[in-house]
């Protein structure tokens, strides 16, 4: 095998480039393991990412990708290339736990559709990371199993990640994998990559197999994904959800939202959303104002009517224990949740339906490729600040309840280095498409943290 001094460390490279070198013989899949397993054991004290590491497991799962690899059978892109699993996924003989202790024993009997289409595509599981519990939680905050910390902002600060797929999140940003898998119920990828200055891809519901997935409702959720950049996701998620039949078309034609619904953005957040939005135009994008079927804070009462309702069916059997150790910040909503009448979550997938419709035909009024909206109102707060009554997710949760794609981007970065995300929203189904304006986009932006200041300063 040649010098591997020259490769980056893993979690560094750009995927296709180690997918590269697994096959040149520049690095194999046991030194790539090897190498995160190290960077998890060096740094995940502190990070607090990790849930269970799987190290005998994802060695052994490593040498079958190699020999494979020699043997000619190639897998794809992600053959031998290390990943991370949100704590809902269920690997056979594993717990899931869903970030509660209440589920400690709950030992999967099966490998969940996903982990099985990792197996199929070579990926090597190197353990599950922390979430909210239940995923019931935009700040990423567990009172019982654990709360990551974002490697985000200056030293001094100990920031959220986000949620509720934070550890996933945090282990991406850390640099501990070079990608991971979460979920998206109203923001729970785009919110924590936003905080935590990475990408996260929220596919169309069910483009990514949810069966074995522990739910919080199946309405609105999604399997997503964390990587280091558009190429990256781009790269896992037609791998795991297949090619496109042709190269999808970047469309230059952006939908913006009106002034009055950007209202609530914090100063540098407003800032960079604004600059973003004038280097789109710069790059030859036409930006096109769009007025969603409802006011972005109309979302909430439908969203909640769907989502905290199913998530209390599916939690029921804890919630009248009340020694049980449910987070604080989580078992008022399910209990509120009791009262939803059956009138009420009809009537909101009812609006659902009717919002979805009249979005998709304003899209295509408009000849849109994207809209272009902000990810949060605001950078990542201290944990100790954080305001369990608020959620960030007030440009998210309508993605979802409008079964759309979503993607939160890198755009910038806050006085305090706390980084800012951009969100591109594509029609339910064009995946494949989001991720191609996505890219342009990035390009067009090309921002970095030694630009940060042109992109968010006064």
């Amino acid at each position: 095998m040649t010098n591997t001094s020259q490769l980056r460390p893993p979690a560094f490279a750009p995927m296709a480039e180690l997918s590269r070198a697994l096959r040149t013989g520049e690095t194999s899949s046991v030194e790539l393991t090897q190498e995160c397993l190290r960077r998890i054991a060096a740094h995940d004290a502190g990070f607090k990412s990790f849930l269970a590491v799987y190290k005998e497991e994802a060695l052994a799962a490593a040498a079958l990708a190699d020999q494979e690899l020699r043997a000619g059978h190639d897998r794809g892109p992600l053959h031998g290339i290390p990943v991370a699993l949100k704590d809902l996924v269920d690997i056979q003989g594993k717990p899931t736990t869903a970030g509660s202790p209440l589920l400690l024993a709950n030992i999967a009997q099966e490998d969940a559709a996903i982990v099985q289409r990792i197996a199929e595509v070579g990926g090597v599981i190197v353990g599950k990371t922390h979430l909210v519990q239940f995923a019931l939680g935009a700040w990423g905050t567990n009172a019982h199993m654990d709360t990551p910390r974002n490697p985000a902002g200056r030293a001094t600060d100990t920031l959220v990640a986000g949620g509720s797929s934070s550890g996933s999140a945090v282990a991406v940003a850390a640099r501990l994998v070079p990608w991971a898998i979460g979920s998206d119920t109203g923001g729970s990828v785009r919110v924590p990559a936003a905080f935590c200055g990475i990408v996260g891809f929220k596919p169309t519901i069910d483009a990514l197999p949810r069966g074995g997935v522990y739910p919080l409702s199946d309405t609105l959720d999604s399997l997503g994904l964390f990587a280091s950049s558009v190429q990256d996701a781009r790269l896992c998620f037609e791998a795991l959800a297949g090619a496109p039949r042709a190269t999808p078309d970047a469309r230059r034609r952006i939908g913006v939202l009106e002034a009055e619904e950007l209202v609530p953005l914090a100063p540098a957040v407003a800032r960079c959303h604004a600059q973003s939005l004038k280097r789109l135009e710069q790059a030859g994008f036409s930006l096109v104002p769009l007025r969603l079927p409802a006011p972005l804070a109309a979302f909430r009462e439908a969203t909640n009517a769907i989502m905290i309702a199913e998530g209390a069916w599916v939690n029921d059997r804890f919630l009248d224990d009340p020694d049980a150790p449910i987070d604080p910040s989580v078992r008022p909503r399910l209990i509120a949740a009791r009262a939803t009448t059956v009138a009420q979550y009809l009537e909101a997938q009812a609006t659902a339906s009717r919002w979805q419709q009249a979005f998709a035909g304003e899209m295509d009024r408009l000849g849109l490729g994207a809209v272009a909206m902000p990810v949060t109102a605001m950078t990542a707060p201290r944990i100790e600040d954080v305001d369990h009554d608020v959620a960030p997710v007030h440009f998210t949760r309508p993605v979802n309840l409008l079964a759309l794609c979503g993607i939160a981007l890198p755009a910038g970065q806050d006085e305090d280095e706390r980084p800012i995300g951009l969100q591109l929203v594509g029609r339910a189904g064009d995946d494949h498409a989001l991720l191609a304006v996505a890219s342009a986009v990035v390009a067009a932006l090309a921002w970095s943290p030694a630009s940060s200041q042109e992109f968010c300063s006064a």
